[in-house]
């Protein structure tokens, strides 16, 4: 996989809004509460501080459940609640996932991938395997596992030690532009998702391909 003189050797890929929905953003947050019959604009107060928190491994889901809905009594409890976030994580992009199965099955040692995402580890742990995610990389780097979250230059420092490639031979695919300018800070090339077509006819112009003949 080659764009000039650089090889692309490592495809680093975002999970929600690429792979799959995001797992809590604000769209998943306002049906869950809503749903709950909680008032959005308070959790939502509540939820920014602890949701870095939880979301860099800090605390754990209770923690963050008791600082953003159960530091009250409700007349729901918290399995109730978490059981629902969870559960409105879906599948986004087939197509993607297809691909990227595709390009795992023909990887090599030179040509690996890697999930980039700011995540929770409760709720990774869930989507990774009912998703179908486990044996698609190389390394899983979410923020709860490493203790940091993208944009910042650190987590895509830490992408390039694990998979000790050069930024220039490496390419990250995320929904979030700021995401893809922190990576490119470092040197990393970055493709912004709309739709599958456009990501993996994107790769194919960088030499990234799932096609066995490549």
């Amino acid at each position: 996989m080659t764009v000039g003189k650089a090889e692309i050797r490592a495809t680093f890929w975002d999970c929600g809004g690429v792979l799959l929905t995001n797992g809590w953003d604000e769209h998943a947050r306002k049906r869950v509460v809503e749903h709950f019959g909680l008032n959005f604009d308070e959790f939502e107060r509540r939820h920014y501080n602890a949701n870095d928190m939880w979301e860099r491994g800090k605390i754990d889901a209770q923690e963050y459940l008791r600082e953003t809905v159960f530091y009250t009594p409700r007349a729901f409890s918290e399995g109730e609640f978490f059981s629902k976030m969870r559960d409105i994580t879906q599948v986004l992009y087939p197509a993607t996932i297809e691909f990227l199965g595709a390009l795992r099955a023909r990887s090599s040692r030179d040509n690996s991938t890697y999930m980039l995402s700011n995540e929770s580890r409760e709720l990774m742990e869930y989507r990774i395997p009912r998703f179908g995610l486990d044996g698609l990389f190389d390394a899983y780097l979410v923020s709860a596992y490493i203790g940091l979250r993208k944009p910042e230059a650190a987590f895509f420092q830490c992408a390039l030690d694990l998979s000790q490639r050069r930024p220039e031979e490496c390419v990250f695919i995320d929904d979030r532009e700021e995401n893809l300018e922190g990576a490119r800070k470092l040197g990393i090339r970055g493709i912004r998702m709309t739709s599958p077509e456009q990501v993996i006819a994107e790769l194919r112009r960088l030499g990234v391909t799932a096609d066995r003949a490549a």
